[in-house]
């Protein structure tokens, strides 16, 4: 854990978008600059999921500019990596640099989690949870399969 990086997240999504001031009428129709707010936002809303959990210490993992995991945290003694995505991407560059990293770990979740727009769905060690299920992580991993 280095206490000099770290995030800063809304108590509310909702505060965070009225306090971006950004014009109704760009998230309505899409707009350019909403599509880059939508990932902060879309991270901002998994963070308060996660505390409404009691995941009391939300962490990330960075690899030098490589990679990112938006959240690790721990459960049942395993750890959990989850990326979160605003839109349906499969993209997993950032899991699989991390699983290289951690697996065969005996504290590391063998499972890797992404939380998307898309449903349900096992890819091989990847969960996807949707965004409206994230308060199912990470306990609805092992059932998927």
């Amino acid at each position: 854990m280095d206490q000099s990086a770290f995030k800063i997240y809304s108590l509310d999504v909702g505060l965070l978008g009225a306090m971006s001031k950004l014009d109704s009428s760009l998230v309505l129709e899409a707009n350019t600059l909403f599509v880059e707010f939508k990932g902060a936002l879309t991270e901002n809303f998994v963070a308060q999921e996660l505390r409404q959990q009691h995941f009391d210490s939300l962490y990330y993992w960075t690899s030098s500019g490589e990679a990112e995991v938006d959240f690790i945290v721990t459960a049942q003694q395993k750890i959990y990596p989850l990326e979160v995505k605003s839109g349906s991407d499969k993209q997993k560059k950032s899991l699989l640099v991390y699983s290289n990293k951690y697996s065969g770990k005996e504290y590391q979740s063998t499972e890797l989690s992404r939380a998307t727009l898309r449903n349900f769905a096992h890819d091989g060690k990847i969960v996807n949870y949707p965004l409206y299920a994230i308060c199912l992580f990470p306990q609805f991993s092992n059932v998927t399969r």
